[in-house]
């Protein structure tokens, strides 16, 4: 794998640019490895009293089809072969393109607990895709989703004991302990890309 061809995608949940997602961009960040953060509100730094108040900005002011589009656009205009974390709605809109044919090429999607999958697990993804799943989810049954999406070619299931939202700090399920050690590997730019690896990581 040549390093100085990879870009990062983040593509953040409705809380859209955050000091967590920062940290994380300027983390990876080095100079073989390109970051871009996508998110809902068009560079504008929001805040949120709760998730409640999050969630009903980001159907007011982008939406998921909206955010899937965006995700979509940036992806295309990639020259690099790329990894993509996302979370939440930044997940879910990043799944809808896992069935696409890109070039250059996805080498892996990272997808933390992404509730909209429910609504499109008739995906075939032609890419590597890591699901990191929460332990419930408020509309549906977790282990229903996983079990349809465990048939699915090229998809890896992550179970967790931690809730919607563990990593993200403004987030009611925010978990300290849980954000810390799925940040300690998905930090690590030059693993990434190595499936294999990252999943073995991730499991722990």
């Amino acid at each position: 794998m040549h390093w100085g061809s990879m870009r990062v995608l983040i593509v953040t949940d409705i809380f859209g640019i955050t000091a967590a997602v920062l940290s994380l961009a300027s983390s990876l960040r080095d100079k073989q490895v390109h970051v871009e953060v996508v998110e809902p509100y068009d560079g504008t730094e929001k805040s949120f009293i709760d998730d409640q108040s999050a969630y009903e900005t980001f159907l007011a002011n982008c939406g998921h089809d909206r955010y899937f589009r965006k995700v979509k656009n940036v992806i295309s205009s990639s020259l690099e072969e790329l990894v993509i974390i996302g979370f939440s709605a930044g997940a879910s809109a990043a799944w809808r393109t896992m069935e696409l044919d890109w070039q250059p090429k996805l080498l892996h999607f990272i997808g933390f607990y992404p509730g909209q999958i429910r609504n499109y697990l008739d995906i075939t993804p032609k890419y590597p895709c890591t699901i990191v799943l929460p332990n419930r989810e408020e509309h549906f049954s977790v282990s229903e989703v996983s079990s349809v999406l465990k048939e699915i070619d090229n998809v890896h299931c992550i179970h967790t004991e931690l809730g919607h939202g563990f990593m993200n700090p403004l987030s009611y399920h925010f978990s300290n302990a849980g954000a810390d050690a799925f940040n300690k590997v998905i930090n690590q730019a030059s693993k990434l890309a190595d499936v294999a690896t990252l999943r073995r990581l991730l499991q722990r």
